[in-house]
């Protein structure tokens, strides 16, 4: 049995900024599924459909470091709030031109770029915000209930897009644009002092700002390690995951059989989001992340024998259960590491370098799957993957032998 602490059921900011988050994840999750049909319903090809959700991604990515300086210069909640409301305005313009017939591509591109920003900007403040709202008393549980609420948007979003779709083309991006306006709610009534602990008398540059949370980042070892093998993982499981699907669908497997296997994979995450408070409890932190990369590579030499698709889900289940323990473990050190003056910045330094090559893992799967046999393929992920085991067993333990620092300083260099 999962038991969530009474610190995460009692209190209410954790209860608000979760439910807003879920908002706003279930809501992109949604129309995510729908904007590419909706793109080719418009007359718009394929590539087409995909420059836009490159165009998307690319807004997010480059909004990310200004909005994480922003997080930590101004006040984190109304941030969110006004976030949330611009994301909301542009979700309802595409519900709107979409339900009076008036919806064009350009208009379609805008819209979605500026809710993209808009969602960036507050991660970014929800980022700076979530030292200051997690529970004391079971910060773990807190975070465990984060990783769930990612997992369960992520499973349920694709059947309620495609479910509210069905009804009408525009009810998705309503829904959406109503999710993000219960996440403004959400944030405007949060009570905690949300605001950074800023000592500067002047304000640096906006790139010299971004830059300086970079330097703490990398100057920080646990923090650098967290970033390479998150970077690295990203990349090489990204690519397994594309490569499953590309030689299970060439081996005669059905998109449904495809859709259930992804869907297992996920409801094992959701199941390990649950469980992982619980693992990091029973278990040394150092102990999940040394199983959970060596457990990596064996599944990914595993698929060099071309199991079939019931075996992949098994596989790609196995890894989705393991890794929410890791995603806690990480972010309450990078949490308890960092300064609140810098917890925007380093956030969104620490999602950009080590989330962002998770955006090259379907070319460089497609490139593989192209140019060598699918045992070849699966061994050269295993070899990345057991490159990052082997650097993970040299260096972790000499990173977790020192304690944690009892305070954090307010300043990076104190």
């Amino acid at each position: 049995m999962v038991a969530v602490g009474t610190g995460v059921r009692g209190h209410r900011d954790f209860r608000l900024f979760w439910l807003g988050g879920a908002a706003t994840l279930l809501g992109s999750h949604a129309s995510a599924l729908v904007l590419p049909v909706l793109v080719l319903l418009l007359g718009g090809s394929p590539v087409t459909a995909g420059v836009l959700g490159t165009a998307v991604g690319l807004a997010e990515v480059l909004i990310s470091p200004a909005a994480g300086v922003c997080a930590d210069r101004v006040p984190r909640r109304p941030m969110m709030v006004v976030s949330a409301l611009v994301a909301a305005c542009a979700a309802g313009a595409i519900a709107l031109v979409v339900l009076t017939g008036r919806v064009s591509l350009p208009v379609l591109f805008a819209a979605a770029v500026v809710e993209g920003a808009a969602t960036a900007c507050y991660a970014a403040a929800a980022s700076g915000a979530i030292r200051a709202i997690l529970p004391p008393d079971d910060p773990a549980g807190a975070l465990g209930a984060l990783q769930a609420r990612e997992k369960a948007a992520k499973l349920a979003g694709p059947g309620v897009g495609g479910g509210l779709y069905q009804l009408a083309p525009w009810a998705p991006f309503l829904v959406h644009a109503a999710c993000h306006a219960v996440a403004a709610l959400c944030a405007r009534a949060l009570g905690s002092d949300l605001r950074p602990a800023r000592v500067e008398t002047t304000r640096p540059a906006f790139a010299r700002d971004f830059a300086d949370g970079v330097r703490f980042l990398w100057a920080e070892p646990f923090l650098r390690f967290m970033t390479v093998w998150a970077a690295g993982v990203n990349l090489v499981l990204g690519a397994l995951y594309f490569h499953v699907i590309l030689v299970a669908r060439l081996h005669g497997a059905s998109a449904a059989t495809i859709g259930l296997m992804l869907t297992a994979a996920g409801v094992a995450g959701l199941c390990g989001a649950l469980f992982a408070p619980t693992l990091l409890r029973r278990f040394p932190p150092i102990r999940l992340v040394l199983v959970v990369s060596w457990s990596m590579a064996l599944v990914a030499f595993a698929f060099t024998a071309s199991p079939p698709p019931a075996v992949m889900g098994v596989l790609l289940a196995a890894v989705s259960a393991l890794t929410p323990a890791l995603s806690i473990a990480f972010q309450s050190k990078a949490i308890t590491r960092t300064p609140d003056g810098m917890q925007g910045r380093v956030g969104t330094a620490l999602r950009t370098l080590g989330e962002g090559t998770g955006a090259v893992a379907p070319l460089a799967a497609g490139a593989l799957v192209a140019a060598l046999a699918p045992a070849l393929v699966a061994v050269v992920l295993g070899l990345g993957l057991t490159a990052i085991a082997l650097h993970t067993t040299a260096v972790l333990p000499s990173l977790t032998a020192a304690p944690d620092p009892d305070r954090v300083p307010e300043q990076a260099g104190e």
